[in-house]
């Protein structure tokens, strides 16, 4: 019997010594097949329309992408350089004077000439522009049903959930047809929007979207629904942003097991 207990006690040392080793190594060496959580490409659409896009959400959501590791092409429906609206801070100019989004900005790239297997996540940012040339357009439809199947992210701020409207996937059923969804409420719309808007993107959010919500003007408003990410406004942006980079490095961090 005495035997007995001091084999059992031996085998439970070695037990706890080699479950010591195990986790110490673990520890101190990082499987080498584990791929960096970053780097992957990020796409950010802009208006090419005449009355433009908003350019403090572009310069928001693309310095924080920027600033967590993720690299970002600039796109619209024509490329080149489109027409950028909205005041930016004297912080804000001077960084945009000195990084790559101001060339990028002057050359955008055609939407017809992306490769959609490039990309992690899709972008729309806002302004009046997305709401005469991002509604019907093919090209921006068929890339972001592309990312959107392949496992990427779908975002968009203000008046860019407009391109996301008509984006039908593989088997005809509208991408935010289940999803909960925000976008510029109609109680920011002002008469201009009234008048020359083809429609009010809260009523076609609503009409085909799972659910609309909003807050108050110029609140803070972002959504979140599996895969696609939307904010309000411009007041949004950055927040939206936030969002966008929490899920791309969790799916980053799930693409590693």
């Amino acid at each position: 019997m005495r035997k007995n207990k001091c084999t059992i006690q031996k085998i439970t040392s070695s037990l706890l010594l080699l479950l010591w080793l195990v986790l110490n190594n673990a520890v101190a060496s990082p499987p080498k097949s584990i791929k960096p959580a970053y780097g992957e490409r990020v796409l950010i659409v802009v208006s090419s329309h005449e009355n433009g896009f908003w350019l403090p959400e572009v310069l928001e959501p693309y310095q924080l992408l920027a600033e967590a590791g993720f690299k970002i092409d600039i796109a619209s429906p024509e490329g080149g350089e489109g027409t950028a609206r909205g005041r930016l801070s004297k912080q804000q100019l001077l960084w945009l004077e000195s990084s790559p989004l101001k060339a990028q900005l002057q050359q955008s790239i055609p939407l017809s000439e992306l490769m959609s297997k490039n990309y992690r996540a899709i972008y729309f940012a806002g302004g009046a522009g997305p709401m005469f040339d991002l509604v019907d357009n093919v090209a921006a439809n068929e890339v972001t049903r592309e990312i959107y199947e392949a496992g990427g992210i779908v975002a968009a701020d203000c008046h860019g959930p407009a391109a996301l409207l008509n984006v039908r996937l593989s088997d005809g059923k509208r991408l935010i047809a289940d999803k909960a969804v925000t976008g510029k409420a109609n109680i920011e719309e002002g008469s201009w929007a009234r008048r020359n808007y083809p429609f009010l993107l809260e009523d076609k959010l609503t009409e085909f979207a799972g659910t609309y919500s909003a807050k108050e003007k110029r609140q803070v408003h972002v959504v979140v629904d599996q895969r696609v990410v939307t904010g309000q406004n411009p007041a949004s942006a950055a927040p939206m942003a936030k969002e966008l980079i929490m899920l791309l490095k969790r799916l980053a961090a799930l693409a590693m097991n």
